[in-house]
């Protein structure tokens, strides 16, 4: 099975003060296409939850990988982006990163023995790779604000699977630096006026954006317009079962 990250000629990186990677034409056309041409019904992704409209739905991997519905092609792409042999790719890239922010060698990271597939047991690092969908909307309508990501995750990886024929505006992950001092509102969203934009990165088919999460993580997504289509891509997620970080203490330091 080809990694996400297997296109390593393709990789832009932001290393800066958000640590993160784009990666185009992320997997080879031929199995991009097998996988979105098999990407589950948006009812079995919506799974008899109430509907609403602009909303995020989630199937994660413990459930998939117990779902007969799903093919094997997707079975095994989610065993590797929950597997071992996936953390070293991202190592491999984001180490030094993780070296200057959370000042932790890769010993003391995770092991072979201490990870599993989130929701399976309660592992000392779990992984999960799920299918997430955005509900159509009927106008321009915001996903998400600026804001922080929940301090247990280490990492998230968004592999973008746009429909051909989705012709719908918006809908692109943006990244951020705060101007001044950070502020926050809520448990851990940002007001726009205190952050500078680093980049708007477009929703599109077979596009990776891969984030170190941590304090400097700022990140949204910007207004969709009026759609029927579905916002379609895989949240590939590693995380602690504690908190990395107290991002308000932490940023004050």
């Amino acid at each position: 099975m080809y990694s996400v990250l297997q296109n390593k000629k393709n990789i832009k990186f932001k290393f800066d003060t958000f640590p993160y990677i784009i990666i185009d034409d992320a997997l080879p056309a031929n199995l991009y296409e097998e996988l979105s041409s098999n990407f589950p019904s948006n009812e079995k992704i919506i799974n008899g939850n109430e509907y609403k409209e602009n909303f995020a739905y989630r199937y994660n991997a413990y459930n998939s990988l117990r779902d007969k519905d799903i093919n094997n092609e997707w079975k095994e792409f989610i065993n590797y982006h929950t597997s071992y042999n996936f953390l070293e790719e991202f190592y491999d890239i984001f180490g030094e990163s993780i070296k200057k922010i959370y000042k932790a060698e890769k010993d003391k990271l995770y092991k072979k023995d201490n990870i599993g597939v989130r929701f399976e047991k309660k592992n000392y690092f779990n992984l999960d790779c799920q299918f997430v969908i955005n509900t159509p909307t009927s106008g321009e309508t915001k996903v998400i604000e600026p804001h922080l990501d929940n301090p247990v995750e280490f990492y998230a990886a968004l592999l973008y699977m746009k429909d051909d024929d989705d012709d719908s505006r918006g809908g692109n992950l943006t990244t951020y630096a705060f101007k001044n001092k950070p502020s926050f509102y809520g448990k851990s969203r940002v007001r726009e006026h205190n952050v500078n934009l680093i980049e708007e990165i477009e929703y599109k088919k077979n596009r990776l954006v891969m984030f170190l999460n941590s304090p400097y993580s700022i990140h949204g997504v910007t207004k969709r317009s009026k759609t029927n289509f579905y916002r379609k891509y895989i949240n590939i997620i590693g995380e602690y079962n504690f908190e990395l970080f107290n991002y308000r203490n932490f940023l004050e330091k």
